[in-house]
């Protein structure tokens, strides 16, 4: 009897680490890895790894608010792209100070996170309907005012937002690492320990319930999507000042893999559920398995299928995790 309790103990606390899913795979990856390559786990390819997931941690910060408050949105790629061309254009063809040309940049993604919002909670849009078509009316205004054309030069001091780092001796950590893991250790404690984060679990978890609980679920997914709409604008502020230029396409694919980091990171779907953690490292393992897949010279093409197939085993350890808890609770 004793041994059967101790069992069921070990048990329930595994089917609640959400991040299992990603854990395994996490450290099957990096044994891999760095088995097959000497160059894997350098620091310069460590730094490039890390580089690449704050790009997309920082959006999925605000993607995982809105997933467990109950929504979700997938136009956040083409706001990233807007967020870039929008202050890269202030900055180049219209003289704008860099401060200001980025705190406009942010305001049109909070705009965006807005009208998302009203489109959902007021007009009770499905979110993907109204979030994708949003999502073509941030790149039709990208591709239309651009022309299809890259916004660039961009300023010197601009540029070194996204190039530089701080010195630590000999070593440079990126700014955009300093930037994620700031974000990523606030939105965490927000998440656990403010009113704010448990009314987003509540929303997401049982809605109506919430709501005559007196929790305004609405305005508490609302804020979501504006947090969302800022985090993806900031985002593609950032990837212009890395690569020199605003792209008025560079978003297009984004949404999936911010929604991909989430699910694997282990974020409910269903709402109510998961951790800034799991988005951390949700979003390093997809960073690793493209940087390490590379290394290793394996195609592109194969890195898709890969983050495919872990996207199905997070999804289905949580089908077994529901299952199993549904059968202790008996």
């Amino acid at each position: 009897m004793g041994r059967k309790n101790v069992f069921r103990q070990l048990l329930e606390k595994f089917i609640d680490i959400r991040e299992a899913g990603v854990l395994m795979p996490l450290i099957l990856a990096l044994i891999l890895f760095s088995a097959k390559s000497d160059k894997f786990l350098t620091v310069s390819n460590m730094t490039n790894i890390m580089r690449t997931a704050a790009f997309t941690m920082i959006t999925s910060i605000g993607q995982a608010y809105l997933i467990i408050a109950g929504s979700w949105d997938i136009s956040v790629g083409a706001v990233y792209s807007a967020g870039g061309v929008a202050a890269a254009a202030l900055m180049t063809y219209y003289g704008f100070p860099i401060w200001l040309a980025v705190l406009v940049a942010l305001l049109i993604g909070a705009v965006f996170g807005v009208f998302n919002g009203f489109l959902v909670q007021q007009i009770k849009l499905p979110p993907f309907i109204a979030t994708m078509g949003t999502m073509y009316v941030a790149r039709g205004l990208c591709t239309g005012y651009t022309k299809g054309v890259s916004v660039y030069p961009l300023p010197e001091k601009f540029l070194g937002i996204g190039q530089g780092g701080i010195q630590i001796g000999t070593y440079e950590l990126p700014y955009v690492i300093v930037v994620a893991v700031i974000m990523a250790v606030i939105a965490g404690f927000i998440l656990r320990y403010t009113a704010y984060g448990r009314r987003l679990f509540a929303a997401g978890g049982n809605g109506e319930a919430a709501r005559i609980a007196g929790i305004p679920t609405m305005r508490i997914r609302f804020s979501a999507f504006v947090l969302t709409g800022v985090l993806a604008a900031l985002t593609g502020v950032l990837m212009a000042s890395r690569v020199g230029s605003a792209q008025p396409n560079i978003g297009s694919g984004f949404e999936m893999m911010v929604v991909a980091a989430c699910v694997i990171g282990g974020i409910s779907m269903e709402g109510g559920a998961g951790s800034i953690i799991g988005i951390v490292m949700g979003c390093f393992f997809m960073a690793m398995i493209s940087n390490g897949m590379t290394l290793i010279r394996i195609d592109a093409y194969w890195q898709q299928l890969v983050i495919g197939l872990v996207l199905i085993f997070a999804c289905a350890l949580e089908f077994v995790r529901n299952r199993i808890r549904a059968s202790l609770n008996r």
